[in-house]
């Protein structure tokens, strides 16, 4: 299967008051996925496949693609997302309480919804999550419209650099052509950095799960321990050989640490 990491160009619409998404699943016991900045709903396919027999799942597509004037009418703030988040979640009809399972950005959203809507929420799952301490993926400097500065930023983001495929590097490069798209992601990108929780992780409570990439770069393991020592009677795992993106890269090691932990949410 092609790996993607930016939404395809004719993802279905939406805007800063809504957001599109996928579920598969049935069920009272809903488990909600929030993809990071450069990803889409298809990250989560191989998770909610492998959860299906027990429990609902519902992937948000954010509205970070590469569709209309982002630049201007595109979100501003973490909480503008965050509204997304929950128009969508009723949208869905999602009963509470759920779990929400966030990677990056996702991870960051996650908190965030948390923090707004701890009745709501009976679980998190945070992986390589944002709200903390992140490297720039272009290290502060100007993105430049290279294949080879593409192909650099991209192998940042995973341990095997064979998913750094000639047709990933291709799509990425068409993509950053477009100035205005850039400026936007660059925006939402400052906006995740300015977002710190760190004061805020002692008010959550519920049971939370951190899963890390031991060879994260981007949120470097000791910002996946300084999560765990914050978050009261948190977990945290890592897995060997893995970048940021840990649902993408080792799936089968994410999903069996998602399906141990998600009973005890519900029980």
């Amino acid at each position: 299967m092609r790996f993607s990491l930016f939404p395809h160009k004719s993802a279905s619409a939406t805007s800063p008051t809504e957001g599109s998404f996928v579920q598969t699943g049935r069920g009272s016991r809903t488990v909600v996925f929030l993809h990071g900045l450069f990803g889409s709903t298809a990250h989560w396919t191989g998770t909610m496949e492998h959860l299906a027999n027990d429990y609902r799942s519902i992937a948000i597509q954010l509205p970070l693609d590469q569709k209309g004037d982002r630049r201007n009418q595109g979100v501003q703030t973490i909480g503008e997302l965050t509204e997304v988040v929950d128009r969508s979640i009723a949208a869905a009809k999602v009963d509470s309480p759920f779990v929400l399972v966030g990677n990056s950005l996702g991870g960051l959203l996650s908190i965030d919804y948390a923090l707004k809507f701890p009745d709501r929420v009976c679980g998190l799952v945070l992986a390589g999550s944002a709200g903390l301490q992140e490297r720039s993926l272009t290290d502060g400097n100007k993105p430049k419209a290279t294949r080879e500065f593409v192909r650099s930023v991209i192998g940042g983001i995973f341990y095997d650099q064979a998913l750094v495929t000639d047709d990933l590097v291709e799509d990425w490069f068409e993509t950053m052509s477009d100035r205005n798209y850039t400026r936007f992601i660059l925006r939402i990108s400052r906006a995740t950095r300015d977002r710190n929780v760190q004061q805020e992780l002692d008010q959550i409570k519920t049971p939370t799960l951190i899963v890390w990439g031991r060879n994260d770069q981007i949120t470097p393991p000791e910002v996946g321990l300084n999560f765990q020592s914050s978050i009261l009677g948190s977990k945290i795992v890592f897995l060997e050989s893995c970048g940021h993106v840990p649902n993408v890269e080792q799936p089968d090691q994410f999903n069996q640490q998602l399906s141990e932990f998600l009973p005890q949410c519900f029980s």
